[in-house]
């Protein structure tokens, strides 16, 4: 299946724009060196702790960013994110930080906890819909509800002011490091984060190889790479 695409490269000026955006909003995360991994492996081994961000991810960087970018007819109209969890978190954040109201949809087996955290970050801005039984299932009613009703769509990852966003975590790690960084391991989902981080190391430290890590059941970036071309599994 071939999947139309456009090219989009973040500029750094605009992801040093994101961190003034998210100045009050997100927690500027600890690297903090790993005793265990680093003598297990003989290296100097240091974890981004995103997990310590108030949502629990890095998610909240793209989300706000975006949302902050909207226009006032956008705001006005209100909007709709797709997600499993971590983005939803985000967007529930967001919407009651900046007063916007949100729906929400969220495949049905979500774990309850999840959906309580959503709940509990979006207040009375936020409208959860469970929706079928995957993320493509809750992302076909998200487009379907934007174009119904005029709403803006925050899309998880393939969005200009969501890869700026996850993009000041690279910013952040090269501020952080007292010593020049070999390699960066970066999860890759919809690769929003591995975007806006690369895009960083690229300009600022270009000898750093960056390695992306996926489930070894979902390769769609090594399988995107293989056959140069944007690949569905």
């Amino acid at each position: 299946m071939n999947i139309k695409t456009t090219t989009y490269y973040p500029k750094l000026e605009d992801i040093k724009n994101a961190v003034t955006t998210l100045k009050d909003v997100a927690t500027v995360t600890p690297l903090l060196r790993n005793h265990n991994y680093s003598k297990q492996f003989g290296a100097n081994i240091l974890l981004k702790r995103e997990d310590l961000q108030q949502v629990r991810s890095y998610k909240i960087r793209g989300a706000y960013h975006k949302m902050k970018s909207l226009t006032e007819k956008e705001l006005k109209n209100g909007i709709v994110c797709a997600s499993a969890g971590n983005h939803a978190q985000g967007v529930a954040f967001a919407c009651q930080k900046l007063k916007i109201y949100g729906t929400i949809f969220m495949p049905t087996p979500t774990p309850k906890q999840k959906l309580e955290q959503v709940n509990m970050f979006g207040g009375d801005y936020v409208t959860v819909k469970l929706v079928g039984d995957s993320f493509d299932d809750a992302h076909k009613e998200a487009a379907l509800e934007c174009e119904l009703q005029g709403k803006t769509f925050v899309h998880p990852f393939n969005d200009p002011k969501i890869i700026e966003g996850q993009g000041t975590v690279g910013l952040e790690i090269l501020e952080q490091s007292e010593e020049q960084i070999d390699y960066v391991f970066v999860p890759v989902g919809g690769g929003g984060l591995a975007s806006g981080l690369s895009s960083v190391f690229k300009v600022l430290s270009p000898k750093t190889k960056i390695i992306g890590v996926e489930p070894e059941g979902a390769p769609s970036m090594k399988t995107s790479f293989e056959q140069n071309r944007n690949v569905c599994l």
